[in-house]
């Protein structure tokens, strides 16, 4: 049995080698590449087709209460998926096969969806943070960027909750929707903040 100096003198050379030859890129580190270019189209093509297609102006939106009263509304729908992802917990947890006393055992239906209800609470707080920035600065034309953007929330993170259970790459696909324009979101508001700048949304 190797002791665990050669073991990692062995990952040492084979690394070393590694990046001496240039070597591609591994299957799973290219498929993780095109889901993120994937991801990137799709949400761009989703925000651009929706501020095209769609004409909405809230009725009330001159001061900040106003502004923030219409996010709440669009935080209802945000939270759909916690909230769905909380029930299916509750009723699985009859199901004696995921429990263990009071836990959930390890690696069970019951136990990916609690890890998935504990990413979307991080989710939907960077997204309400993000948000309420946003709103405070944005004119009322620019509040359906605000509702675009909570769609792909919603459809991102229902991607990955199917993911989470089936496979992998498509547990990334609806991490980037959910990610991404969250991070876009982020950037624009530092923007903002920093430089006084507008880039229309």
């Amino acid at each position: 049995m190797k002791s665990d100096l050669s073991i990692n003198r062995s990952m040492e050379e084979r690394l070393s080698r590694f990046s001496r030859q240039g070597r591609p890129l591994h299957k799973d580190q290219k498929r993780f590449l095109q889901i993120a270019a994937l991801t990137g189209s799709f949400c761009a093509a989703w925000f651009i087709i929706g501020k095209h297609t769609l004409h909405f102006e809230p009725l009330h939106w001159e001061t900040y209460p106003e502004r923030f009263a219409f996010l709440m509304r669009v935080m209802v729908f945000v939270s759909l998926p916690l909230l769905l992802g909380i029930i299916s917990i509750a009723f699985q947890r009859l199901d004696p096969r995921n429990v263990i006393g009071q836990k959930l055992r390890t690696d069970t239906p019951a136990d990916i969806n609690k890890r998935f209800v504990a990413n979307t609470i991080e989710q939907i707080i960077l997204f309400f943070i993000v948000h309420s920035a946003m709103i405070y600065y944005a004119p009322a034309d620019d509040a359906i960027s605000t509702v675009l953007l909570a769609s792909l929330f919603m459809v991102g993170r229902m991607i990955f909750w199917v993911g989470y259970h089936k496979d992998k790459f498509t547990r990334a696909l609806g991490f980037g929707i959910t990610f991404y324009p969250i991070v876009g979101a982020y950037l624009w508001i530092i923007v903002r903040i920093l430089f006084d700048y507008h880039i229309p949304i």
